[in-house]
């Protein structure tokens, strides 16, 4: 390696002397684009022009050399501005637009995906190489040029839970090949240049929602926003493919090369292509960054045919996988089955988790019972506090969580202890104002609930769960789990479930396609302080999709998963499309 050490510096300057090459390139293409579609535009209406005004000649000598000026002036500014905007803000949009973050290292998925990255990184020759993570299900990856200028790879939750090492090694390889050969840096700037119009539709969005706050007329927003919008969308969508036609599909075919020169492994790129190939779900609206991705999310109706191969970024799947088959003496098909058989084996080797209830003898069940009451009878002595309403009621009892958690506090207002028999303005009570200097620091309102189960208050233990750090709770078998995290469980499937969760699954199923059904299966819930801060949770939809009710808390940004919800959940996704 140190032999080799002196050429990495070389190696760099000739990449960067292609990123110059690709971007003058680019610009001059951008701005023949800009020329083009201006020089039409105006043709057509000074073509109106003519016809309305019979006498008239735009096109005549002296007129034309200003329609000519004015045409190159015009393209000249927009390409300036359209490319200097990509330049400066592309990468951020594309990365904020997956709502990308860099891996923790204390996940082990996100550490193997740094170690690899590390490995395709010292062995490609390049000097700094990033990861970051899409919270998605998907299985998909990227490589793009970070703001800094920095080459970067991405892959999403779901090829992380799928791929094996090898695989995502094949991924990585696949991913530095990219950008060893100019590619992404090519991919980064198109897709970044197309991103200005996706920002300034965004912009117009914004502004329409703005004028509705004021209640002003539908037909002034169609008459301002809607066709500046539609304008942008149809240059966006022109740009794009303007640029897909440029965009040789055997760059693909090259990366897929070059990523088994790097990695030695074609088998096992040829199984993650399939996987990302066969899962292929939503990926959220990246219609634009298309180029950058492993597998489009349309890859499914890619074709061979003449029309596929002109609008496509990408060559068909099945092409890839005939080439990449054919290094290893392999078929398609066997390629295929290993796959299956490697499902099947970790099928077999998931550990069954059964229901919190199931098998517990009647000792424990009385344990947990007595617990759950003894927590409610210290939730109801807490529940000292009312708030005076508008009208002049008085509302409550709350506990101190659930007082400053109210959306009609504030420190003016009147509350009453209903222990001490005392009224007047919170900020006069010194447990309200420790209360709120305690949420200001981001501590908890109450530090004798703090870390304890909500519904039986037993201490809660850190665990993992799907390789993600959670609490639970030993007695009741409660879960506190980020929000953030939520992506990373349901891509993950380390564990199988027993046919009582299943069954539970089913019948949440059957309470979600039928509203009727929602009040049977999904009892009221009561109200509950946060484990973490001490504030009332939320009783809130977990999503649009899986609107059954779970408890929230923004403020620290977590779920409260009472026993068997999380399990659940994981079973429902799991069984989305049957």
């Amino acid at each position: 390696m140190a032999k080799n050490q002196p050429n990495l510096p070389a190696f760099y300057w000739q990449l960067q002397k292609k990123q110059k090459r690709i971007s003058a390139l680019l610009f001059i293409l951008l701005f023949i684009f800009y020329l083009v579609a201006f020089g039409l535009l105006l043709a057509v209406i000074l073509l109106g022009v003519q016809v309305f005004l019979p006498g008239s000649n735009p096109f005549s000598s002296p007129h034309f050399y200003l329609y000519a000026a004015g045409i190159i002036l015009i393209a000249a500014a927009v390409t300036v501005i359209n490319f200097l905007q990509a330049k400066k803000t592309g990468a951020s949009y594309i990365l904020s637009n997956l709502r990308a973050y860099p891996p923790d290292p204390d996940d082990r998925y996100h550490l193997s995906f740094i170690n690899v990255a590390d490995e395709m990184k010292i062995s490609s020759g390049l000097l700094r190489l990033k990861t970051y993570i899409i919270p998605s299900v998907n299985v998909n990856s990227l490589s793009l040029f970070d703001r800094d200028n920095t080459p970067a790879i991405a892959v999403t939750e779901g090829l992380l839970a799928e791929a094996s090492r090898d695989e995502l090694q094949a991924v990585a390889a696949h991913e530095v090949a990219h950008i060893t050969k100019g590619d992404t840096f090519l991919f980064t700037l198109i897709c970044s240049l197309t991103a200005f119009y996706e920002n300034l539709i965004d912009s117009l969005e914004k502004e329409t929602d703005y004028q509705q706050g004021y209640q002003l007329s539908r037909s002034r927003q169609r008459g301002t926003s809607a066709p500046l919008a539609y304008v942008a969308s149809f240059i966006s969508f022109l740009l794009i493919k303007f640029f897909t036609m440029l965009i040789s599909q055997n760059r693909e075919l090259l990366a897929d090369a070059t990523a088994v020169e790097l990695g030695r492994d074609p088998a096992a790129l040829a199984r993650i292509i399939y996987k990302a190939w066969i899962a292929n779900s939503y990926l959220g609206d990246t219609s634009i960054l298309t180029p950058l991705f492993l597998v489009p999310p349309n890859s499914k109706e890619i074709t061979e045919s003449t029309w596929g191969q002109l609008f496509n970024t990408h060559p068909p799947v099945e092409k890839r996988l005939g080439l990449l088959a054919g290094m290893t003496h392999q078929s398609v098909e066997e390629i295929k089955n290993e796959v299956r058989h490697q499902e099947k084996l970790r099928e077999e080797s998931r550990q069954v988790i059964k229901a919190s209830s199931e098998g517990d003898s009647l000792e424990r069940e009385k344990a947990i019972l007595n617990l759950k009451e003894q927590a409610e009878n210290e939730l109801r002595k807490a529940e000292v506090w009312e708030i005076k309403q508008v009208g002049g009621q008085w509302a409550g009892p709350f506990t101190l969580g659930a007082l400053v958690s109210q959306p009609a506090f504030s420190p003016a207002i009147r509350v009453r202890n209903l222990k001490e028999n005392i009224e007047g303005r919170a900020l006069e009570f010194p447990q309200i104002r420790f209360a709120l200097y305690r949420q200001g620091k981001n501590q908890p309102v109450d530090p004798a609930l703090a870390n304890c189960c909500p519904v039986c208050q037993t201490q809660l233990q850190e665990s993992f769960y799907e390789g993600v750090q959670i609490r639970i709770c030993p007695a009741c078998a409660g879960r506190v789990v980020r929000i953030e995290d939520i992506e990373k469980i349901l891509a993950r499937q380390e564990y199988d479930f027993s046919e009582r969760l299943k069954e539970k699954a089913g019948l949440y199923k059957e309470a979600l396609l039928d509203p009727g059904k929602r009040a049977s299966v999904f009892p009221k819930k009561k109200p509950l302080p946060c484990p973490i801060c001490g504030l009332q949770l939320v009783v809130k939809p977990f999503n649009y999709y899986y609107i059954f009710p779970v408890y929230k808390c923004y403020q620290c940004q977590v779920i409260w998963f009472e026993p068997d919800e999380l399990e659940i959940l994981q079973i429902l996704f799991k069984i989305r499309d049957e």
